[in-house]
């Protein structure tokens, strides 16, 4: 299986640096007119199925990058990390190495713990290699979500600190599974 993972486009939370987590927003004109350039890029995949976030901004990214080609499947596991009670605050204003370090986080302000996370992007991995096994899929999500992939799927670093990787939105990532 190839799997294709794509950051939803840039919202008015993205712009401002604020935490979104699982709260509404839609796109900006820039995440519109982003997504319209992934098109050409994303068309020559030949993609077979397409699954997003239930969140809008994947909804709509997904919609736009595929050119309402195929049926959008929605997946509950892979809705963005619950922030709890930070969402809505400003990146700097959380202790993001804390927030993602693998060993030492909790469930502090009622943020997703890191590890519920990873489990649930485990469990949804596990279920599309069964389903899609010769298949290439697309998956439009999030950020907490593509960071959760990339660590099912490569090793947790030794420190256990998650949070050096970044993911822009709209970047184009391939994983052969």
């Amino acid at each position: 299986m190839i799997l294709y993972v794509v950051r939803h486009g840039e919202t008015i939370r993205n712009k401002l640096g604020l935490i979104q987590g699982q709260t509404e927003w839609d796109l900006t004109e820039k995440g519109i007119k982003d997504a319209e350039e992934l098109r050409d890029t994303v068309d020559k995949l030949d993609i077979d199925v397409v699954i997003s976030s239930p969140l809008k901004r994947a909804v709509d990214t997904a919609s736009i990058i595929t050119f309402d080609k195929y049926p959008i499947n929605i997946d509950d596991r892979i809705v963005e990390r619950n922030w709890g009670m930070c969402e809505g605050a400003h990146i700097e204003e959380v202790d993001t190495v804390k927030c993602w370090n693998f060993f030492i986080n909790t469930d502090n302000n009622k943020i997703e713990r890191v590890q519920d996370l990873l489990a649930r992007v485990s469990e949804f991995l596990e279920d599309i290699k069964v389903r899609y096994k010769d298949k290439n899929v697309l998956v439009v999500t999030h950020s907490a979500v593509l960071r959760a992939i990339h660590y099912c799927l490569h090793p947790i670093p030794e420190d256990g600190d998650m949070s050096k990787l970044e993911i822009p939105n709209l970047r184009l990532i391939e994983y052969e599974i």
